[in-house]
């Protein structure tokens, strides 16, 4: 019997596996909930299986909601406790198809800016692609004030930011790279932050260069 028959298939098998990437260990937490810096707002994220489906295996339906602080504002009701309560009014919500949310649980990562406006999600697990959506941006709609609505108002999708538009570019990742539990992500060792008037997500890499993202539009300026 030729050993070339089974030897070839061997090579190709092997050669095979080293091209995609290795995912081992934990995973990245599911995250259920964030509040803003100033804990005036919070981000509630729901996972629900599509309606038509009979088992919550594959795409489902991601709902992020964001609920104010309960101020108890009418004197009658006023009291202090050393706990931050949350309303069942969901000011606005994003809902979304799984298959859409790049990470490798199916659960998005969210930051919410201090006024509520603007909700930010962040990819986890392998970001091989340097052109691959690694954040999203989606903001309130423009209803101040509007409380007779029957209904939480639906956000608006603003962009996605691609890692080539915030890492250097001699960073940038190549599709040879494996990626293992060992493995940092993207965001891993760098920081982010809003901008006073909560109209920018300011992010610091972890090799120091720093991108300011304007929320109203997306747009990139490099400090």
């Amino acid at each position: 019997m030729s050993l070339k028959f089974h030897t070839t298939p061997l090579r190709v098998l092997f050669a095979f596996a080293w091209s995609f990437p290795v995912i081992a260990g934990p995973l990245f937490p599911c995250i259920k909930a964030v509040s803003s810096k100033n804990g005036n707002f919070v981000a509630v994220v729901d996972l629900q299986p599509k309606t038509e489906q009979r088992s919550a295996v594959g795409p489902h339906l991601i709902s992020i909601n964001i609920l104010p602080k309960e101020n108890f504002i009418n004197q009658k009701d006023n009291f202090v406790a050393p706990v931050t309560y949350w309303t069942d009014r969901i000011v606005w919500a994003v809902v979304l198809d799984s298959s859409r949310v790049h990470n490798e649980t199916g659960c998005p990562l969210p930051l919410v800016s201090d006024d509520g406006e603007f909700l930010i999600l962040l990819q986890t697990g392998p970001a091989f692609a340097a052109d691959r959506s690694v954040l999203e941006i989606y903001r309130r709609r423009d209803h101040p004030g509007d409380l007779m609505k029957s209904g939480p108002d639906h956000g608006i999708f603003v962009k996605s930011i691609a890692l080539a538009d915030l890492w250097p570019t001699d960073r940038l990742p190549t599709n040879s790279v494996s990626w293992t539990d060992e493995s940092p992500q993207w965001f891993a060792g760098g920081t982010f932050a809003f901008s006073e008037d909560r109209r920018q997500l300011i992010h610091r890499t972890r090799w120091g260069n720093t991108i300011h993202i304007d929320l109203q539009d997306g747009s990139l300026s490099n400090q």
